[in-house]
């Protein structure tokens, strides 16, 4: 079922953007799944803003894996975890390790259960680290979480905790040797 709909756009340039979303929308193909899939994490989710400063390691933020990437990949807005160090000049990456509320079945040597109430918000009563889903994003996807109206929080989990995701990142790599030097 066609409809019309009418936008009012800010800048010239958004006009053909729109045309272009509406063509994308029209093709009813992954890509168009992909982008009302976005339009909806709008709708409920936190929206990232993106940071402009480097975040330390251990570091937890919200990341938007939206655009761009496709199922099986990350595909929604998710707590992560930064496990890069920092760098002089920083590159605007980072090398982060999302977060999930769900164990994983099996639980294998790539996963961990991170402690009780290190993931800000009621979402995280459970919260498990899986290493084969390292990634390096760009400071734009990233953001702080938000805890409450204007309130936003970046915690940093313990050493001992970011060990042992860096540990589950070089076994989920097969670089699990290296863990014996620790």
């Amino acid at each position: 079922m066609a409809k019309t709909v009418t936008v009012v756009v800010n800048q010239d340039s958004d006009e053909a953007v729109i045309q272009e979303l509406a063509n994308c929308l029209r093709s009813n193909d992954s890509f168009s799944k992909q982008l009302r899939d976005f339009a909806d994490c709008l709708e409920k989710e936190q929206r990232v803003q993106g940071i402009n400063w480097q975040p330390s390691p251990g570091q937890i933020l919200i990341c938007h894996f939206g655009l761009g990437f496709r199922s099986p990949e990350m595909v929604k807005t998710r707590p992560v975890m930064v496990i890069s160090p920092k760098v002089n000049p920083w590159t605007k990456l980072c090398v982060v390790v999302p977060i999930s509320s769900r164990a994983p079945e099996p639980v294998l040597n790539h996963h961990y259960k991170l402690p009780d109430g290190l993931v800000p918000g009621d979402k995280y009563e459970e919260a498990w680290i899986k290493g084969d889903t390292v990634m390096a994003v760009s400071s734009h996807r990233l953001d702080r979480i938000k805890v409450g109206f204007r309130n936003y929080v970046a915690p940093l989990a313990p050493a001992d905790v970011l060990k042992e995701v860096r540990r589950c990142v070089l076994h989920s790599t097969g670089m699990h040797s290296l863990t014996i030097h620790w």
